[in-house]
Protein backbone atom coordinates (compact mmCIF):
# COMPACT_ATOMS: atom_id res chain seq x y z
CA UNK A 1 0.00 0.00 0.00
CA UNK A 2 0.98 3.71 -0.99
CA UNK A 3 0.85 6.52 0.20
CA UNK A 4 -2.02 7.29 -2.50
CA UNK A 5 -4.06 4.78 -1.48
CA UNK A 6 -3.78 5.68 2.23
CA UNK A 7 -5.30 9.26 1.59
CA UNK A 8 -9.06 9.48 2.03
CA UNK A 9 -10.84 11.41 -0.44
CA UNK A 10 -13.39 14.15 0.34
CA UNK A 11 -15.65 15.92 -1.58
CA UNK A 12 -16.85 19.22 0.26
CA UNK A 13 -20.06 21.13 -0.29
CA UNK A 14 -21.25 25.01 1.11
CA UNK A 15 -24.53 26.50 1.81
CA UNK A 16 -24.08 30.28 2.84
CA UNK A 17 -26.30 32.81 4.17
CA UNK A 18 -28.89 30.45 4.91
CA UNK A 19 -31.94 32.73 6.39
CA UNK A 20 -32.23 30.12 9.45
CA UNK A 21 -29.95 29.93 12.53
CA UNK A 22 -27.09 28.17 12.99
CA UNK A 23 -28.78 26.47 16.00
CA UNK A 24 -32.02 24.92 13.99
CA UNK A 25 -29.44 24.20 11.39
CA UNK A 26 -27.28 22.04 14.00
CA UNK A 27 -30.17 20.18 14.68
CA UNK A 28 -30.31 18.92 11.10
CA UNK A 29 -26.54 18.26 10.91
CA UNK A 30 -26.29 16.08 14.10
CA UNK A 31 -29.19 14.50 12.33
CA UNK A 32 -27.11 12.96 9.34
CA UNK A 33 -23.56 13.21 10.85
CA UNK A 34 -21.36 9.82 10.42
CA UNK A 35 -24.18 8.59 8.14
CA UNK A 36 -24.39 6.86 4.46
CA UNK A 37 -25.67 8.88 1.83
CA UNK A 38 -29.09 7.09 1.15
CA UNK A 39 -29.72 7.17 4.57
CA UNK A 40 -29.21 10.78 5.50
CA UNK A 41 -31.53 11.80 1.94
CA UNK A 42 -34.09 9.45 3.80
CA UNK A 43 -34.25 11.20 6.54
CA UNK A 44 -34.07 14.17 5.85
CA UNK A 45 -37.39 13.81 3.58
CA UNK A 46 -39.17 12.66 6.37
CA UNK A 47 -38.15 15.30 8.75
CA UNK A 48 -40.92 18.44 9.16
CA UNK A 49 -38.08 21.27 9.64
CA UNK A 50 -37.83 24.40 7.55
CA UNK A 51 -34.30 23.66 6.96
CA UNK A 52 -34.61 20.03 5.74
CA UNK A 53 -35.27 20.93 2.70
CA UNK A 54 -32.03 23.20 2.00
CA UNK A 55 -30.29 20.83 3.78
CA UNK A 56 -31.12 17.49 1.43
CA UNK A 57 -30.26 20.06 -1.62
CA UNK A 58 -27.15 20.33 -0.26
CA UNK A 59 -26.67 16.87 0.13
CA UNK A 60 -27.67 15.94 -3.39
CA UNK A 61 -25.18 18.25 -4.99
CA UNK A 62 -22.49 17.00 -3.00
CA UNK A 63 -23.31 13.27 -4.21
CA UNK A 64 -23.43 14.77 -7.48
CA UNK A 65 -19.84 16.71 -7.26
CA UNK A 66 -18.40 13.03 -5.55
CA UNK A 67 -19.85 10.96 -8.84
CA UNK A 68 -18.49 13.72 -11.31
CA UNK A 69 -15.01 13.44 -9.78
CA UNK A 70 -15.53 9.80 -9.91
CA UNK A 71 -15.50 8.58 -6.52
CA UNK A 72 -17.08 5.31 -7.07
CA UNK A 73 -17.60 3.54 -3.36
CA UNK A 74 -20.64 3.85 -0.83
CA UNK A 75 -20.14 7.64 0.24
CA UNK A 76 -21.16 8.78 3.85
CA UNK A 77 -21.41 12.11 5.41
CA UNK A 78 -18.08 12.16 7.17
CA UNK A 79 -18.45 15.69 8.91
CA UNK A 80 -20.80 18.71 9.07
CA UNK A 81 -19.95 21.78 9.63
CA UNK A 82 -22.33 24.54 10.84
CA UNK A 83 -21.50 27.90 11.56
CA UNK A 84 -22.87 31.78 12.23
CA UNK A 85 -22.79 34.12 8.83
CA UNK A 86 -24.15 37.54 8.76
CA UNK A 87 -26.87 38.89 11.18
CA UNK A 88 -29.31 41.39 9.66
CA UNK A 89 -29.92 43.92 11.97
CA UNK A 90 -33.59 45.31 12.33
CA UNK A 91 -35.00 47.89 14.29
CA UNK A 92 -38.78 47.59 16.09
CA UNK A 93 -40.27 50.75 18.13
CA UNK A 94 -40.26 49.76 21.44
CA UNK A 95 -41.86 51.86 24.43
CA UNK A 96 -42.32 55.48 23.87
CA UNK A 97 -40.78 54.84 20.53
CA UNK A 98 -37.73 53.92 21.29
CA UNK A 99 -35.85 51.52 18.86
CA UNK A 100 -35.80 47.63 20.07
CA UNK A 101 -33.15 45.80 17.74
CA UNK A 102 -33.74 42.51 16.06
CA UNK A 103 -31.20 39.96 15.37
CA UNK A 104 -31.79 38.22 11.82
CA UNK A 105 -29.07 35.31 11.94
CA UNK A 106 -28.24 33.21 9.03
CA UNK A 107 -25.73 30.17 8.77
CA UNK A 108 -22.90 28.72 7.12
CA UNK A 109 -23.11 24.94 6.01
CA UNK A 110 -19.96 23.16 5.18
CA UNK A 111 -20.24 19.07 3.97
CA UNK A 112 -17.91 16.76 3.94
CA UNK A 113 -18.68 13.21 2.00
CA UNK A 114 -16.00 10.49 2.17
CA UNK A 115 -16.06 7.11 0.78
CA UNK A 116 -16.76 4.27 3.00
CA UNK A 117 -13.97 1.80 3.66
CA UNK A 118 -15.21 -1.43 1.73
CA UNK A 119 -13.61 -3.62 4.73
CA UNK A 120 -17.02 -4.97 6.22
CA UNK A 121 -16.21 -8.12 8.57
Amino acid sequence: MNKDENKQKFVVAKLSGIRITPRKIGLLADLIRNESVNEAERRLANVIKRGAIPMLKLVASAKSSAQNLGLKGDLRVSKVEVGKGTTLKRFRAGSRGSPRSILKRTSNIKLFLSEENGTKN
